[in-house]
């Protein structure tokens, strides 16, 4: 018996001294939860237009955005656009001083940009399911004139709703969800995959006097043990050392071949097909663009299977009389970022490649907002 205590006693002290070392290394590491993939070379910005912000790339600077914007009734209201993207539309390579995002040159080209109000509103590697979620979000706040949708191939390997974006989740925005399969599917899979978040243990505890008693004694922890406050944060820490374990112990390297992953497309397929459905029954135009990628390299992609992809969403965008253009080549090689060994960038350009993706855009949304195709 006490030989079995002492061996329980090893292992528990064991722990405690792995679970000491695991805080201290993740305790004093700072890192972004946004910007781990972005590499060195690359800037996260975002954009204000006369003192007002009209970008966000985060799941609490989107809510603290949508928060800010005028109600949908509110007049008089510039036009107001809802371009969704990833990391690359909050992205600049190599940044230098004049530099800007392409919703700032979008909004600074038009012929009056006051009477423009693009919304910028990125997550890294977003997936078509959280725009879906987003388009709701913002539309649910304000009018949505027209909406562009940056279409990235790897990104579809992306599957359900990361765990911050609960926050959004406001009754209205259930509601609109559970209109449709789309919609309920995310929700579904969101409430089986976030039970360990706050928002998430407390959310069927709605009205009851429990959920003000667990909000306030988290809320508490939090105060008196700063660990406990950044647990999302060592969450990202120990996600993103698994991330990087994962490619290497598989030899995964920016220019790996990978296939696409079939119910993940298929999920975010029809979250699009749900987006541009919702949209033609508002009268809201939409432009998809397929986006910018390198081309001095072999592309990190199955051929067949982009090349298939690209023929469905042209067929989906048409049978919605959204409009699709095809950006992919847009932006020369030399406004990419540097090669560094097997560390390539395919996603994020240079300053230059923001300034070239809103001129392409900005003939076409005019033409839309005008009524014309």
């Amino acid at each position: 018996m006490l030989a079995f205590l002492d061996r329980s006693a090893a292992r528990l002290l064991l722990a405690v001294v792995i679970a000491a070392l695991a805080l201290h290394v993740y305790g004093n590491r700072r890192i972004v939860a946004e910007d781990f993939a972005l590499g060195a070379e690359n800037f996260h910005g975002h954009e204000d237009w006369n003192g007002t912000r009209f970008t966000a790339s985060s799941p609490k600077e989107i809510a603290a955005l949508l928060r800010e914007l005028p109600a949908a009734s509110s007049t008089p209201r510039p036009a107001t656009v809802l371009w969704l993207g990833n990391s690359q539309l909050h992205a600049v390579n190599q940044f230098k001083a004049g530099d800007h995002l392409a919703p700032y040159w979008l909004r600074k080209d038009w012929p009056c940009p006051d009477c423009l109000l693009p919304l910028g509103v990125s997550l890294p590697n977003a997936s078509l399911q959280e725009f879906l979620v987003l388009y709701h979000a913002a539309s649910t706040r304000v009018a949505i004139d027209a909406v562009i949708v940056a279409a990235v191939f790897d990104d579809l390997r992306e599957d359900g709703l990361r765990p911050e974006l609960d926050a959004l989740l406001t009754e209205e925005l259930r509601q609109r969800l559970q209109a449709s399969e789309v919609g309920r599917g995310i929700l579904e899979r969101t409430a089986q995959a976030s039970g360990a978040t706050r928002s998430a243990e407390n959310v069927g505890l709605e009205g009851f006097v429990q959920k003000t008693f667990e909000d306030r004694l988290t809320a508490g922890l939090g105060a008196v043990w700063p660990l406990w406050e950044k647990r999302p944060e060592l969450r990202a820490h120990l996600l993103t050392d698994l991330y990087y374990l994962r490619n290497h112990a598989l030899g995964i390297k920016a220019t790996s071949v990978r296939p696409m992953i079939a119910p993940r497309l298929e999920r975010n397929m029809r979250a699009l097909e749900a987006l541009l459905s919702d949209c033609r029954a508002r009268g809201s135009p939409v432009v998809v663009y397929i986006a910018p990628i390198r081309h001095d390299l072999p592309l990190p992609y199955d051929a067949r299977e982009y090349s298939a992809w690209k023929t469905r969403l042209q067929t989906l965008v048409h049978e919605h009389h959204a409009r699709l253009l095809n950006l992919e080549s847009l932006v020369p090689p030399q406004y990419w970022g540097t090669q560094q060994g097997d560390q390539i960038d395919f996603m994020h350009f240079q300053g230059s490649g923001h300034r070239l993706v809103a001129e392409a855009l900005n003939p076409v949304l005019r033409r839309m907002l005008s009524g014309q195709r």
